[in-house]
């Protein structure tokens, strides 16, 4: 006799029961459940809770200022003296740029792993991983010779490596390890793809059509008079290539911040992360990814 596992919809019912048996039991959002030992005994109480969810998208998101606004000492790894010596480099910003940096060092290791692994465990009989990233790879290959042709196919490395590392960024901040976060929502990493990304757009196009060819729409204003609205358009794909994956991986990381708050941190913020970090990290990453490569498509086509 075989036993049906439970519907889809019942483990829903039954999560929602708990979450909202937990608000109950804790008295609401001002109120924290304590369930423990005490003096011997077994004890259940609510406790008074300060805990205010803009204050913790403060110290979150912005470090440095929950620090002043508090007034307390920074530190980094528990060290002053570790925290001054930044706060000389970084100024007003140490602890948001030295978490930046850590993670794009931890991010790059990563992918250097990744490759290290993926070349010295070459098969002729490839393995799971192996057949994933020639998957990966060749599927990109496709993309690079149906926008380009085959004779740029040398941009697919280029291509994959941009995928690559904006989804390990995306990914990385789903690792619950206290201070891992998503490098991509810091401004500072979106827009510095963004830029790398279409000044390799304009060094192709140039290296493809010449300086003057491809300079002269956005100069002369006899041959092209909306030239200042083409240069000024040009610049706005900085922006929105850039804005556009910084506000979605920033917005997901607040909201999942934000319910997961409400619910005290229970059950239910595990898919939301799941949702956030797996399947908009992955979109977010390939629609980066295929921005840049339509632009190079764009850019290098004969007028």
């Amino acid at each position: 006799m075989t036993h049906k596992g439970l519907s889809l919809k019942t483990w829903i019912i039954i999560i929602g029961v708990i979450e909202i048996a937990v608000v109950i039991l804790s008295g609401g959002l001002n109120k924290t459940l304590q369930v423990g030992f005490e003096d011997g005994t077994f004890a259940i109480r609510n406790v008074a809770d300060k805990y205010s969810i803009q204050e913790a998208i403060t110290e979150e998101f912005q470090p440095d200022l929950y620090l002043t606004e508090n007034g307390e000492e920074g530190t980094i790894y528990g060290s002053t003296a570790l925290y001054d010596f930044f706060h000389r480099i970084f100024g007003g910003s140490t602890l948001s740029a030295f978490s930046l940096i850590r993670m794009l060092i931890i991010v790059n290791l990563a992918i250097l792993l990744i490759a290290f692994s993926v070349k010295k465990y070459l098969f002729d009989r490839p393995s799971k991983p192996q057949i994933l990233m020639e998957g990966v790879y060749e599927f990109f290959d496709g993309l690079v010779i149906d926008s380009l042709g085959k004779e740029r196919r040398s941009y697919t490395p280029y291509v994959v490596t941009i995928f690559l590392f904006i989804w390990v960024c995306n990914m990385i901040g789903m690792i619950p390890i206290p201070g891992f976060m998503e490098p991509t929502r810091n401004l500072n990493v979106p827009l510095g793809m963004g830029i790398m990304c279409i000044t390799v757009v304009h060094i192709t196009a140039i290296r493809t059509k010449g300086l003057w060819r491809h300079l002269e729409p956005f100069i002369n204003p006899i041959k092209n008079p909306m030239c200042v609205l083409d240069a000024v358009g040009e610049i706005s794909k900085v922006v929105s290539i850039s804005f556009r994956l910084f506000g979605n991986i920033l917005g997901g990381a607040i909201i999942v911040l934000v319910i997961s708050s409400l619910v005290k941190f229970i059950l239910f913020p595990v898919g939301l992360n799941l949702f956030f970090g797996l399947f908009v990290g992955t979109i977010q990453a390939f629609v980066f990814t295929m921005l840049a490569l339509s632009y190079i498509s764009v850019a290098i086509t004969e007028e």
